[in-house]
């Protein structure tokens, strides 16, 4: 509406910069001793095509100017063009999700290479819900959401916490989990309660890119705090039952995960299996994709209630 009025300015400007050259006929036909006056006026400037001519252009210049300023160009108009990825996974046939690991939830069989896991088999289901190959990208927790943001996959299908400081970067489904983390801990560590770790004589540690590091600032201000870059999903418990960190807050699944296929790791879990602040678990893809969150939202829908989910859960979990 602005450009619009600014260019609606423009033509008006251009329209009262050529009233000298439009007599006033009503002047000329009741004022007799102006008449001729104007007429030889007139004529005098027929006579000069070169300075008629050069304010036609002017006058022609600033009405294009106006007309540009309200009509912008065609390719400004196609850069704000809405995403559809979903017409693009349609026409090209392959749905491209990015993984990073972490057991269960994806993680590449040791044998084989290939990733298996709760959120493999989701992928496999959406891409047979839109009648498309899979092909899984690798990437990292500490590079996953600015790969999704520079396109190199359509959606990050992994175990993330839907939390406002990543839904500033990305837009988010539905939860199809909620869940939530515990501090897991050295097993000699002299305290029951983890508000006892707010103390700087304490070490938590935290792997880059996940919504721990924030969350460990928040709660543990006082606590000296590490960050590692790793590609290992239980790379913090394996710090702490090595003695190298004080605590790690981890999803409360893995750390039941972790100690249980590691019966013999000096580690414990504060609070049991009460997971601090629960949160909802869900995929990411660009923002503003609105069509294809539709789509996403109506899936985990519709394989909630057909039991899918659940299924799945239980086959990788051990919960429903």
């Amino acid at each position: 509406m602005a450009s619009f009025r600014s260019g609606s300015a423009l033509i008006m400007t251009a329209y009262q910069a050529y009233q000298p050259f439009r007599p006033s006929h009503t002047s000329e036909l009741t004022s007799g001793f102006r008449y001729p006056a104007l007429l030889a006026a007139r004529r005098q400037r027929a006579a000069a095509p070169t300075t008629g001519n050069s304010m036609m252009n002017k006058l022609a210049s600033i009405v294009a100017a106006a007309l540009v300023s309200v009509c912008p160009p065609a390719s400004s108009a196609l850069a704000n063009d809405p995403i559809d990825t979903l017409a693009l996974i349609k026409q090209e046939g392959v749905l491209k999700v990015g993984m990073a690991d972490s057991v269960p939830a994806q993680q590449k069989n040791p044998i084989s290479g290939e990733w298996q896991g709760f959120n493999v088999d989701m992928a496999k289901n959406l891409a047979a819900a839109l009648g498309v190959k899979l092909e899984i990208v690798d990437t990292t927790w500490s590079t996953i959401i600015p790969s999704l943001t520079q396109k190199q996959f359509d959606i990050a299908m992994v175990d993330m916490f839907r939390t406002p400081a990543r839904a500033v970067t990305v837009d988010f489904t539905d939860s199809y989990m909620t869940t939530g983390n515990t501090w897991l801990v050295g097993a000699d560590l002299d305290v029951t309660d983890w508000k006892q770790l707010d103390d700087p004589k304490y070490t938590v540690i935290s792997i880059a890119g996940t919504a721990a590091v924030a969350q460990s600032d928040r709660l543990l201000p006082k606590a000296q705090k590490k960050t590692i870059v790793s590609d290992n999903a239980v790379a913090g418990q394996l710090e702490v039952a090595a003695g190298r960190a004080s605590a790690h807050l981890s999803d409360y699944l893995q750390n039941a995960l972790f100690m249980k296929a590691n019966p013999s790791a000096k580690v414990k879990v504060l609070g049991g299996d009460a997971p601090i602040e629960a949160t909802g678990y869900a995929y990411a893809i660009q923002p503003g994709d609105y069509h294809f969150l539709a789509f996403l939202n109506t899936w985990i829908a519709y394989n909630t209630t057909t039991g899918f989910i659940s299924d799945r859960k239980l086959t990788w979990y051990g919960i429903k």
